[in-house]
């Protein structure tokens, strides 16, 4: 439970205790600052679970939201680069002179 959460449920009890044991002026005893204490307390320690379980969830639901890495890309064979160099030329994305020259350095690494 962080600093802040406790600090604020002390301060809560002591209210709430304090509240409830003036608020009956016919009370013959403590009885009811008592109960108020109790009331108090599982209140407090309800808030304390509460607030653990969110941020249990929070850490966990961050680790989970990273990505896998990509996988690499294979390396393409001569004849796959090829193939893919006859669809860009076929498609007019490159010259002729383009494809001639790329198609060369393709054979000439094979």
């Amino acid at each position: 439970m962080s600093i802040k959460t406790s600090t604020f449920a002390c301060i809560a009890a002591m209210l709430l205790t304090a509240t409830l044991g003036l608020s009956s002026p016919a009370q013959a005893s403590n009885a009811g600052a008592f109960i108020g204490g109790m009331l108090t307390a599982k209140v407090v320690n309800n808030m304390s679970r509460r607030t653990e379980a969110e941020e249990q969830q929070a850490a966990n639901s961050s680790r989970q939201a990273a990505p896998a890495p990509a996988a690499a890309p294979a390396a393409q064979t001569p004849e796959q680069r090829i193939s893919q160099l006859d669809k860009l030329a076929a498609g007019g994305y490159i010259t002729p002179e383009e494809y001639k020259a790329k198609k060369k350095s393709i054979i000439d690494g094979m």
